[in-house]
């Protein structure tokens, strides 16, 4: 029997996981980051800004992380990566970022990312 899937509204467990998973996958693109590579240290900083639309009501998520782990050297090379989100709808969310989409009758599929588009 083949289960129709539900709109279901994304939890903010989902919402974390989707932007975990672009920012790893634009990551994953960068060539300084690749498992052979090996470095002493990095420094960097993180800027969000998410809006989170709930039923006519928009919340905002702004914050600037910086992280630095090793001893930092003036002469180091950097790199800038931006992701831009658009809007999509909950499930097509759950399909890009690998997550189960809900079903009718409760059960969760999870479908390849590569089929995404259907």
């Amino acid at each position: 029997m083949s289960e129709k899937t539900i709109p279901a509204p994304l939890s903010g467990q989902e919402v974390k996981e989707a932007l975990i998973d672009r920012i790893s996958q634009a990551l994953d693109k960068d060539c300084f980051l690749h498992p052979n590579a090996a470095y002493d240290f990095f420094t960097g900083k993180i800027t969000l800004e998410v809006t989170l639309h709930d039923a006519g009501r928009e919340d905002e998520i702004k914050m600037e992380q910086s992280v630095t782990a090793g001893e930092t050297q003036p002469d180091a090379k950097k790199a800038t990566v931006a992701i831009d989100l658009e809007k999509q709808p909950p499930n097509q969310v759950r399909v890009e970022s690998g997550q189960p989409v809900p079903t009718d009758t409760g059960k969760k599929i999870k479908y390849a990312r590569d089929k995404a588009a259907k």
